[in-house]
């Protein structure tokens, strides 16, 4: 098996007079589960029960915030054309991104709905390389 390559792709801000440009990175097994492990904290307690047995219950605590937060800094990676209130450019920093989601109306849809785009491409593209895999007569080479 190999590790595959991180997928990045740039896109353009929709109706953007500054024609604003995002880069968005699919986030991978690996980076879904640190967010999930930091956003999702799941407990288990006993109780006894009339006929005196321990029964488990379980739940669980969703921080919405660090689940939004951390989903948006790993999935934007890099910006063009941003600016602050002074017409200053804004670096792509985490602290920016955070800024952004929380000042610009809009971002956190944006984000999402590119992240969206970007998942169905590549499931798209691993279609098709499936496809093509399938129909090679040798198969595919190792």
């Amino acid at each position: 098996m190999k590790i595959s390559k991180p997928v990045e792709r740039w896109f353009d801000v929709p109706d953007d007079p500054d024609k604003a440009r995002l880069k968005i990175k699919h986030l991978s097994p690996g980076e879904r589960s640190e967010i999930f492990d930091q956003a999702f904290k799941q407990s288990v307690s006993y109780t006894k029960t009339d006929d005196g047995k321990y029964e488990p219950l379980f739940s669980q605590d969703t921080d919405k915030k660090a689940d939004r937060e951390l989903t948006i800094v790993k999935s934007v990676v890099d910006w063009e054309n941003f600016f602050d209130h002074d017409d200053k450019p804004l670096a792509c920093t985490p602290e920016n991104v955070l800024r952004a989601s929380k000042e610009i109306e809009g971002f956190n849809v944006l984000i999402n709905e590119l992240r969206a785009v970007l998942e169905a491409d590549i499931k798209e593209e691993q279609e098709q390389q499936r496809k093509n895999s399938q129909s090679s007569v040798s198969g595919r080479k190792k």
